[in-house]
């Protein structure tokens, strides 16, 4: 993977790795990844023109439909990493960002690909993008790179389960659980067996329900012996929150 240059829109953060985001071995994790794109998404969304403090104003808000990454390494702790991010492919009713991350050698770390939609916050219904986020929403910007399914898998072969509780802490300024804490919950139910040897190569993760805090849920997944799993977080009642599709590679040895 190299740096886009023909995204003359493109915003870039430099973001040290801290201490508090990563794992028991030092290195991020794929949350840490989905806060940087987030953190990133939003500031750039604000230069831009159509941040999601504007849509606020007007009782709407973007929501995250979709997130695949894919990462080639994850970073350790006091490295310091560059996020760059750029509007792309717009519709009516959806709009896509991409995302390339560095680590300060230039050596890339990880692309992904974000689906975004407005939702409005009396009905908490999806609407249609707003007609000032379409009239100055950048053009002819360079595609993300396609997901690899056309959707993520429904889980059907439950292997593994865990349950989770919301907390208040969880939730954005949306009122509803932050996009970034699915991706621990989806990991939770993985045996400790496979995190302690294996590491997300590709994360895919798609949003389907909104959550408030101190909801009861189950975090599942299928068996993941085959380098491939499949996830679900769902509610008490078997509604879905999150489904996700998680490819698994030799996590590397640690550093002496």
């Amino acid at each position: 993977m190299t740096s886009n240059p023909n995204a003359p829109l493109a915003g870039c953060e430099t973001i040290p790795v801290r201490c508090y985001e990563v794992g028991a071995d030092g290195a991020t994790t794929p949350t840490a990844f989905a806060d940087y794109f987030q953190e990133a998404a939003s500031n750039n969304a604000r230069l831009l023109g159509f941040p999601g403090e504007r849509l606020w104003e007007q009782g709407m808000a973007w929501v995250l439909t979709r997130l695949a990454m894919e990462v080639h390494r994850y970073p350790l702790a006091g490295e310091t990493i560059t996020i760059r991010t750029w509007p792309s492919v717009h519709e009516r009713n959806v709009a896509q960002r991409c995302y390339e991350a560095f680590d300060a050698q230039g050596a890339p770390l990880a692309h992904a690909t974000s689906a975004w939609m407005v939702i409005d916050f009396a009905s908490r219904r999806m609407v249609p993008i707003p007609d000032f986020v379409t009239e100055g929403y950048p053009s002819n910007q360079p595609p993300c790179h396609g997901f690899a399914t056309r959707a993520v898998p429904r889980l059907r072969d439950i292997a593994h389960s865990a349950p989770l509780l919301t907390r208040r802490s969880d939730l954005d300024m949306n009122g509803h659980v932050n996009n970034a804490r699915y991706a621990d919950w989806v990991l939770e139910a993985v045996p400790e067996a496979t995190l302690s040897t294996r590491e997300p190569a590709l994360f895919d993760i798609t949003f389907r329900a909104e959550c408030g805090a101190g909801a009861t849920l189950s975090s599942s997944c299928s068996d993941t012996e085959a380098g491939e799993s499949l996830h679900a977080v769902s509610l008490d009642d078997g509604t879905e929150l999150c489904r996700a599709r998680v490819v698994w590679r030799q996590r590397p040895e640690p550093l002496a």
